[in-house]
């Protein structure tokens, strides 16, 4: 390209004057702030706090619903115990040794 043409010309000549914005700077620091809160834990929970507290919810009735059934299983368990060693005590033959078969 030769210096003398036309685009070369208009191309050293041009200058950009953008119109000022007012609130340039205030949406930067927005911008910034909201990238800065997103990778942090509270910024996760905050986005993420329905979700979150529905989880929480569901992971502590869930919770409860197994340990009140293996409560009830182990309080079967132990009254089978209990009434087998109840009736024990009280059957005369069990505490002779009659109820076993003679041959």
């Amino acid at each position: 390209m030769k210096p003398n043409e036309p685009l070369i010309q208009n191309l050293q000549v041009w200058r950009v004057s953008p119109p000022p914005d007012s609130r340039f700077r205030g949406e930067v620091w927005r911008r910034i702030d909201a990238l800065r809160g997103a990778g942090s834990w509270a910024g996760f929970v905050r986005a993420h706090a329905t979700g979150l507290a529905a989880a929480v919810v569901l992971t502590a009735g869930l919770s409860g619903w197994i340990g009140h059934t293996a409560a009830q299983v182990h309080v079967r368990a132990d009254r089978d115990t209990l009434l087998a060693g109840y009736v024990a005590s009280l059957d005369a033959r069990i505490q002779t040794g009659l109820d076993e078969e003679s041959p």
